[in-house]
């Protein structure tokens, strides 16, 4: 594995972790810590819990968690990323990666992010078969908050709104032939229906100390590599209410002359995204990588 050409890339809140991380300092200390702040994560894991680690407020801190044991694992196996990415959630993976947050630090953020987006109602769609351009005149034509939240690859969108307002989005993209499927998170994730959380996150992050980053890191906000410390700070925030450009990320790693990209986390969504984006990089799982 050539290590200069190796890209890290963190999922978001989407699959759900089914058992303990790899045994890792990081996740010991960092399963400590939420529960000490009320969330037994180690324990739900061992019982099986999925009702409760499905849940906003627990999911990102424990998907964070095993995102962070399985970067251990592999840099211990002397695997080092020339960059790293993360889409939504995954990018507070990616800068401790990159050494711009501690995990402690990204921790603290996370368990107050997943806290605050908790309580925002509403939901999100993912709709295929249709191209991105296809899917905004759809949001337009309904308004009421339904917006464009993940461009995930060049015929798979995700839309974020009130739930009624996105019923009607749904039957719209279905009747122009695309396919609707209702996602299991609990709000309207990257729309401006998340204001409040935005603002809430906001003095947490202020008072966190963010870092020149080791290496660089591409932004799901931006789309480009970003390696001010200052402005990760304004993108973390910026990116609950923005959308996550899945297919610009992909692209900059293509151009930065990536030619493999570790999914290091709990399953293999983005593999499965990023493999309908280009063929120029080949995308591999951390599990595959740490039992080869």
């Amino acid at each position: 594995m050539m290590q200069e050409k190796v890209a890290f890339i963190f999922p978001g809140q989407g699959r759900i972790p089914e058992r303990l991380p790899p045994a890792s300092r990081v996740a010991e200390e960092l399963l400590r810590h939420a529960e000490e702040r009320g969330l037994p994560l180690a324990r739900w894991l061992r019982e099986g819990r999925a009702n409760l680690l499905g849940e906003t407020s627990a999911a990102q801190p424990v998907i964070l968690i095993d995102c962070l044991a399985k970067e251990e694992r592999l840099r211990e196996k002397g695997i080092r990323p020339a960059i790293v990415a993360g889409h939504s959630l995954g990018e507070y993976a990616a800068t401790v990666s990159a050494g711009i947050l501690s995990p402690q630090e990204a921790l603290l953020a996370v368990l107050e992010r997943g806290r605050l987006m908790a309580g925002v109602s509403g939901g999100m769609v993912a709709i295929v078969k249709l191209s991105p351009d296809v899917v905004q005149r759809i949001c337009d034509e309904i308004g009421a908050g339904v917006t464009v939240a993940n461009v995930n690859g060049p015929a798979q969108v995700v839309i974020s709104g009130p739930r009624d307002a996105l019923g009607k989005a749904a039957s719209l993209a279905e009747q122009a032939g695309g396919r609707a499927i209702p996602l299991g998170v609990s709000g309207p994730f990257h729309s401006p229906l998340m204001a409040d959380a935005q603002a809430g996150l906001a003095p947490v992050l202020e008072r966190l100390r963010f870092r020149d980053p080791a290496i660089p890191l591409v932004s799901s906000v931006s789309g480009r590599l970003e390696r001010d410390p200052e402005e990760w700070k304004k993108l973390l925030l910026t990116q609950i209410t923005a959308c996550v450009r899945w297919v610009d990320v992909v692209q900059a790693l293509v151009a930065a002359g990536i030619t493999q990209a570790i999914e290091v986390g709990p399953g293999d969504v983005l593999v499965g995204l990023s493999r309908r984006i280009t063929s120029k990089i080949e995308f591999l799982t951390a599990e595959e990588v740490l039992v080869g």
